[in-house]
């Protein structure tokens, strides 16, 4: 071997060394959106200028959660049951990101360029963000501020039944849109063919019930008359946390797949939300709601979150990525989200935890917590390979604009003679996923008997999901 193939060779494998284990000094950042006052029942779905310390930075954890300043003006964790948090999402609007305006994904403002992700709901409280040395969400020179959507629903002082109600944001004479049942006035072919064929009330106009249309800026979830108009305004802020580090070369930027949203498949990106009906024991055996479905990791996208615009990404190109961490996001009465390649292989199973008390981060019957994927080291995967996605609710009760989305997160591969070590999925070393031949779904019967599994497993979390609210009554319904 001729000594210059030695030393280059010498210093490929220290670069891998530098990119497993380089030290990395990591700072905290803590700060506030602006204040969120709402009265009873009212609804804020505002974006929100995140300031952060400005770039090059390198982001490799986040934190989020709702809280208010007591009276001695500190600020305290604010419990679920009194400001609910249908979800927050975080975007970079800065110049640098422009091109990727038009990328979507599940966890994208459509105000926003470039998704930083940390898109989650009631969960995020007990499910930080977070990426290990040398994988993170890295800004651009001088930028130093995110858009964030902020979603939350006030329903302090409410009993448990109009709660469970507000929660799924019912459409109401008061709060729907008035284009809402006009086919042209907003896109409504996004439901996958399964979703059609039950013919699932939230992919059409005439049927459509509740969800984030009627659940927008300064409404109200429920009619004036169900709501207390003597009840105190209460104002809420969304404390978010970074830890961060200063840019250094030896780190790879993360962005987020375009995939995964179970209401989709190969030709839709998804419609975002969808209902379930009470349990048929015929169509959902154990009164377990089972909707699965099957997308590409990063040929399509979704503009979830405030736009139902056109979904399709045209400017996908095929490519070897390194994914590195996956966490799902379902609302209540979710049991769990999971993710199979092709050959039926589990990439990734994300199951909520349900709080069991009366403290902020342990609010009973409210999701406190999704389990998340991290891949150390990372898994090869291409953009265009097969994920089958099944996602499993309670259906003893009926729910209104549910989601089951996957938020992954993953970079582009280096060239070989830079490449760190990866591996597919938790297999033997020796496997590798295979690459589809076209862009249609081949997945075995295996997937069928998966399926059995998946609402076994739903079941025996079912039985620890204590549910408190009840159907969602006709007299609030339009």
């Amino acid at each position: 071997m001729e000594m210059e193939e030695i030393n280059a060779n010498a210093e490929s494998a220290s670069l891998k060394q530098t990119l497993k284990s380089s030290p990395t000094e990591m700072e905290v950042h803590t700060a506030y959106t602006r204040p969120i006052t709402l009265g009873q029942g009212e609804v804020s779905n505002d974006y929100h200028q995140l300031e952060i310390p400005a770039g090059p930075i390198a982001v490799y954890r986040f934190e989020a959660e709702v809280v208010e300043k007591d009276a001695d003006g500190n600020y305290i964790p604010v419990p679920s049951y009194d400001a609910y948090l249908h979800h927050h999402v975080v975007a970079s609007t800065h110049e640098s990101s422009a091109y990727m305006k038009d990328k979507h994904t599940p966890m994208k403002a459509q105000m926003g360029n470039h998704a930083i992700g940390f898109g989650a709901g009631t969960e995020c409280r007990g499910t930080p963000q977070e990426f290990f040395d040398p994988y993170a969400f890295v800004t651009a020179e001088g930028e130093d501020s995110w858009i964030a959507n902020v979603h939350i629903i006030n329903t302090r002082g409410m009993d448990e039944k109009n709660t469970g109600h507000c929660l799924e944001c019912p459409c109401t004479e008061d709060n729907t849109p008035e284009d809402l049942f006009d086919p042209k006035g907003s896109s409504w072919d996004k439901c996958n063919v399964d979703l059609v064929e039950e013919e699932n009330d939230s992919c059409f106009p005439e049927t459509y019930k509740g969800g984030l249309r009627c659940c927008e800026n300064g409404q109200h979830c429920l009619m004036q008359d169900s709501l207390d108009a003597e009840a105190d305004n209460a104002t809420y802020y969304l404390r978010y946390k970074i830890h961060y580090s200063v840019f250094a070369s030896h780190i790879r930027p993360l962005y987020l797949a375009g995939c995964c949203d179970a209401t989709g498949n190969l030709d839709k990106a998804g419609a975002i939300e969808y209902d379930i009906e009470v349990c048929n024991e015929e169509k959902h055996p154990g009164c377990v709601h089972t909707l699965s479905t099957t997308q590409t990791l990063d040929s399509q996208g979704s503009a979830v979150f405030g736009a139902f615009g056109n979904n399709a990404d045209e400017t996908h190109v095929d490519r070897e990525v390194d994914v590195v961490y996956m966490v799902g996001h379902q609302h209540r009465g979710g049991l769990g989200i999971t993710l199979h390649d092709e050959d039926d292989n589990e990439i990734c199973h994300s199951t909520p935890t349900y709080g069991s008390g009366h403290d902020a981060g342990d609010e009973e019957g409210y999701i406190v917590a999704m389990s998340t994927c991290t891949f150390d080291p990372p898994l090869r995967m291409h953009t265009s390979d097969l994920i089958r996605i099944t996602a499993l609710y309670d259906n003893t009760k009926a729910h209104t604009g549910v989601m089951s989305l996957f938020y992954i997160a993953m970079t582009d591969v280096l060239s070989d003679d830079l490449a760190i070590d990866v591996r597919p999925y938790n297999a033997e070393p020796s496997f590798m996923l295979a690459r589809p031949s076209s862009g249609k779904a081949s997945f075995s019967s295996v997937s069928i008997i998966f399926v059995g599994i998946a609402v076994a497993v739903g079941l025996l979390l079912k039985k620890r999901l204590n549910n408190q609210y009840e159907n969602l009554p006709t007299e609030y319904n339009v």
